[in-house]
């Protein structure tokens, strides 16, 4: 077994053991990051389907409805299905995709739960961040999606230019690149980011950060460079994460008690942050959306 193939078990054997937990660990993460997403529909700029029609039964106008506006998601790197879920009430198919057969199971489980069918949110093994992508990601079904997502592990890749550009050709013309990520922090770490000579599978994804945040700057020169520059856009969701211990553990700050409606650990109110009391090793990040549209057809 070569060392990439050793390097994905290794991955892999993390992730399946992680993967039962994760969802339960990231809980209150997760819920706001859904809230944050479902209020900027208008901000990410896809033309979503609806639901509007469906009322159109108890007016007895059953047989009149035009068919549902399809819109389709990929979500790649996608973990558990966060993203997913959090946009599935305004797209009529999600698809994951994930380097982790654990990932893609635990995806798959979720929306079986939901009572979702594969029609409607189904995950596939793949690796878009390669130099060379699997004949099996070559199927029609996977392109022309109008919106591709990133949530949380673009600043995992070690080429995000290359990773934008892939996730870009698979979008429509006019289709919508979404990616929320970190912006930049000092120093203060607690990793050592050099990734010369390692490559994506290399190392284990929940620990292994490849950049320390991305600019505003960088990242409309990603999206420039990707073909998804037109109407670019990056908006900071306010307060931050604190993270601890080695720095990969993404939380809201639970140490402070915040007003109901805002962030746990939200720095706006003036308070000390006390997790920084408790954790010398805790940093705080500040969140970013960023998105942009596919070269082809103007928003």
């Amino acid at each position: 077994m070569d060392v990439e193939s050793k390097a994905v078990r290794r991955t892999n054997t993390v992730r399946r053991d992680q993967a039962a937990s994760y969802d339960d660990k990231h809980r209150k993460l997760n819920e706001r990051l859904t809230r944050e997403l479902q209020a900027r529909l208008d901000f990410i700029g896809v033309d979503w389907a609806s639901d509007d029609e469906d009322s159109d039964e108890e007016d007895g106008e059953k047989n009149d409805k035009k068919p549902r506006r399809e819109i389709r998601l990929l979500d790649y790197a996608c973990g558990t299905g966060m993203m997913s879920r959090a946009l599935a009430p305004y797209t009529t198919q999600c698809v994951g995709m994930d380097i982790s057969e654990q990932m893609v199971a635990a995806y798959n489980t979720r929306a079986e739960n939901q009572g979702l069918s594969s029609d409607e949110m189904h995950a596939v093994l793949g690796d878009l961040a390669s130099e060379t992508i699997d004949n099996a990601l070559s199927s029609p079904e996977l392109f022309n999606f109008d919106i591709a997502v990133v949530g949380g592990g673009f600043h995992h890749f070690g080429d995000p230019e290359l990773a934008a550009k892939r996730l870009v050709e698979r979008l429509k013309p006019g289709g919508v690149l979404l990616i929320w990520d970190f912006l930049p922090h000092g120093a203060r770490h607690g990793h050592n980011h050099k990734h010369d000579g390692h490559s994506h599978a290399e190392k284990d994804v929940y620990h292994s950060v490849m950049h320390h945040g991305f600019s505003e700057p960088r990242m409309r020169d990603i999206f420039t460079a990707a073909g998804a520059g037109t109407d670019f856009r990056l908006e900071h969701i306010g307060g931050g994460f604190v993270l601890s211990g080695h720095g990969h553990h993404t939380e809201p700050d639970q140490s402070t008690t915040a007003p109901s409606g805002e962030w746990e650990g939200d720095d706006t109110t003036g308070k000390r942050d006390k997790g920084d009391e408790k954790d010398k090793e805790a940093f705080r990040r500040q969140v970013f959306f960023a998105r942009g549209s596919k070269r082809g057809v103007e928003v």
